[in-house]
């Protein structure tokens, strides 16, 4: 288990060097991240996009000669560059630079050539409080609006693969609602019942889940013993299933600007991992999200042997 970012840039640390392609480098907070990752030994990057511009920000950042640009300016085009280097594996992590987000994900999922492999793509975000024992995944806050009790499953098996790929044994997992008791009229406590059902019908032994869960029932034990709760899941979950994107965004978000989380995420159910960070995330955030990237390929790789 995961106790802080520090722990996830060390297991990154002692992974073997991957090939990041990224996407219209020519990005200042992109840049900045990619020479931090370089330094490190994380990574060899191939940035794509205006090569003057890549080139200016190399300069200013003063970063090593370990890297290649390829020139092009045209978005659409540099996703399929990225596309093709992937495809032919060429490239082990895939990150987005100042492309729209709509016009890289359009390549991810063309038929053709792009790269998507699970049945759903989902973001799992990673935060760390100074006050908590243990990291916290959660999904999904950037890319599935209001999924369905079928595309939740979906969203949790995601989940589960990245943190078995990270070490874990058998993570928790926890279905976020307001409350802990089922409530007709509160649809995230029906569908979190649902979800129950399913894998009581398909028991797996590859993860514990439990819900629904007020997020104070999952991560506070003196919460789970006011209320009298129990199971493997209460006040321990390492995984939160919120019901819709609002509400993991507000809470990736709330955790980061107001609790002062450090931070981390990427995109999964690709043929590689995502690192697809918002304008608003710092450096630092950029950073973590590479490592976690930079663990979660070799955790792939290694499976695959």
């Amino acid at each position: 288990m995961l106790k802080n970012l520090d722990s996830l840039m060390f297991l990154a640390k002692q992974s073997p060097k991957k090939t990041m392609v990224v996407v219209h480098a020519d990005d200042e907070f992109v840049m900045d991240a990619v020479k931090e990752a370089t330094s490190m030994g994380l990574i060899y990057p191939i940035l794509i996009g205006d090569e003057a511009k890549i080139l200016s920000f190399i300069d200013q950042f003063k970063m090593s000669k370990d890297y290649q640009i390829i020139h092009e300016t045209d978005d659409e085009q540099e996703v399929r560059i990225a596309m093709d280097l992937i495809n032919q594996k060429q490239a082990d992590i895939l990150m987005k630079g100042l492309v729209d987000t709509k016009i890289l994900l359009k390549g991810v999922v063309n038929s053709e050539y792009g790269i998507k492999q699970a049945k759903l793509l989902s973001h799992v975000g990673m935060v760390s409080f100074n006050h908590l024992d243990r990291i916290l995944f959660a999904s999904d806050g950037a890319m599935n609006i209001t999924p369905s009790v079928e595309e939740k499953i979906l969203l949790i098996e995601n989940a589960v693969a990245l943190a078995q790929a990270l070490g874990y044994q058998q993570p928790k997992v926890g279905l976020v609602s307001a409350v802990e008791k089922v409530n007709p009229k509160i649809l995230s406590t029906v569908e979190a019942l649902a979800i129950k059902q399913y894998y009581q019908d398909h028991p797996t032994s590859s993860f514990l889940i439990d819900g629904p869960f007020a997020i104070d029932n999952m991560v506070s034990m003196a919460s789970v013993l006011h209320k009298g709760l129990g199971g493997p899941v209460a006040g321990l979950a390492d995984i939160l299933i919120f019901p819709n994107l609002d509400s993991g965004n507000i809470f990736y978000k709330t955790s980061v600007f107001l609790g002062l989380a450090k931070a981390a995420g990427i995109i999964v159910g690709a043929k590689v991992p995502i690192v697809l960070t918002s304008r608003a995330d710092d450096s630092d955030t950029k950073l973590n999200s590479i490592a976690l990237a930079v663990s979660y390929s070799n955790g792939l790789s290694i499976a695959c042997h």
